[in-house]
């Protein structure tokens, strides 16, 4: 045996010490308090622990032998795991009495980790930590759990289901007789906006109104401040609470989208970054400002008292899906703009498209000045003119998607955004 082999068998030890004394200390301590010290308190169990540090430590060293020696003799392993296996069969059998069989299968899992020592040291100690952490949880786990609803977890489990599995396999490349409707694009969109809402309804749920749409607002302006927009008009129509909220993020949302198109444009072209910073640093101050005061005035109005907001599913996948068939609308004008004018149709198609999309506009025409096929200031005027018809279309999305009582307030703000913002424009291209 080399030294290479003892220090793995010391891992493997150190791997069942690591969940043993876990689950040692919580029957010592089951009924205490966290700050509680269990030999003060005398509750020790009168019998036997079913697994401490020192079976488990055994447990985990088994294992770590069964692969030392299955090398030699490759049927060594799974022989010796099905009679570990069967040992602490037997231990579930005679204490049938007990609640719960965490012990014995985290038994089962340190024999296996033991084992996995022998190939992959780093992974068996990540997963060790992480058994840690599961046996550690219990408490967070109960109290979790007891607050969640049946349709949250439902609402959960579908959302993994779009983003894991359906999104993935949509195809990237346009299959419509024009070319212009990418279907993983308009997918995305799609999980986005049914993203945002459910995003937006955790954090509500958990932080309250206020909070918890303002974060969603951060959040969801990194990746599509069109999306929060449509998802907080939603909400705020269904709930006459979230109106205030609802307005936070969306101006939050929409702040952060001027920040990141600038950045997206300068990593391009420096040249086109710096103008467009220019011309958008107006419609940020302006989407600030308004956050700002919006803020203070949900924080003034607030009950002393927590109010039980009525939260409706987090997951609507249908009018999300009606979100899309406007995308894919918006798409096919943007494509005939561009066919129909060429060249010279890129400020209509800038127009036409940042109803939806800045990002796509902002790509093409910092690619543009950076090549010298315009002008830096010129390509930063189509990307501003795509900005602010972008934030345009979304102040009507909230007008007729939320009503009067959350639309008027955001038309308000965008128009004078898109206004600041044109008028910046224009001044930075007259003097470029």
């Amino acid at each position: 045996m080399q030294s290479s082999d003892l220090v793995e068998a010391l891992y493997a030890i150190g791997i069942g010490m690591v969940v043993g004394l876990e689950r040692e200390h919580s029957e010592v301590a089951d009924g205490l308090e966290a700050g509680d010290i269990p030999a003060e308190k005398a509750t020790r169990p009168a019998g036997p622990i079913a697994a401490g540090v020192r079976t488990l430590a055994l447990l985990s060293l088994v294992g770590w032998l069964l692969a030392f020696l299955g090398d030699g003799m490759p049927w060594v392993l799974p022989i010796g795991l099905v009679c570990v296996a069967a040992i602490l069969g037997a231990q579930i059998i005679a204490n049938r009495d007990h609640s719960g069989i965490t012990t014995e299968v985290a038994a089962i899992v340190v024999v296996l980790l033991g084992a996995v020592v022998h190939h992959d040291r780093g992974l068996a100690v990540a997963l060790c930590l992480g058994t840690a952490m599961l046996l550690v949880a219990k408490p967070w786990m109960h109290a979790f759990i007891g607050k969640v609803r049946r349709v949250e977890i439902t609402a959960s489990l579908q959302l993994l289901l779009l983003v894991a599995i359906v999104l993935p396999l949509v195809p990237k490349d346009p299959q419509d007789p024009w070319g212009a409707l990418p279907p993983r694009k308009v997918g995305t969109f799609i999980v986005l906006i049914a993203g945002v809402q459910y995003v937006g309804y955790v954090l509500t749920r958990w932080l309250g109104a206020a909070r918890g749409s303002g974060l969603a607002g951060l959040v969801g302006g990194l990746t599509s401040s069109t999306a929060v927009t449509v998802s907080m008009a939603r909400a705020a129509k269904a709930s006459p609470e979230l109106v205030g909220p609802g307005q936070l993020a969306t101006f939050l949302a929409n702040t952060v989208m001027p920040i990141r198109v600038a950045v997206i444009a300068w990593a391009i072209s420096p040249a086109v970054g710096a103008q467009v910073a220019i011309a958008l640093a107006a419609m940020a101050l302006v989407l600030l400002v308004a956050a700002f005061v919006t803020w203070r005035q949900v924080r003034r109005h607030a009950p002393t008292t927590p109010t039980t907001i009525a939260l409706k599913n987090p997951f609507e996948l249908w009018g999300a899906l009606g979100w899309g068939a406007i995308l894919c609308a918006v798409l096919l004008a943007a494509h005939f703009a561009m066919e129909w004018f060429g060249e010279n149709g890129l400020y209509l198609a800038a127009a036409v498209s940042g109803v939806t999309d800045v990002d796509a506009i902002t790509l093409a025409a910092a690619d543009s000045g950076k090549t010298g096929a315009i002008a830096p200031a010129w390509a930063a005027l189509a990307i501003t003119i795509a900005a602010v018809s972008n934030t345009i279309a979304k102040g009507a999305m909230a007008y007729f998607g939320g009503g009067k009582a959350f639309g008027r307030r955001v038309v308000v703000v965008f128009a004078l955004a898109a206004v600041a913002t044109i008028a910046t424009a224009l001044v930075n291209v007259a003097l470029a």
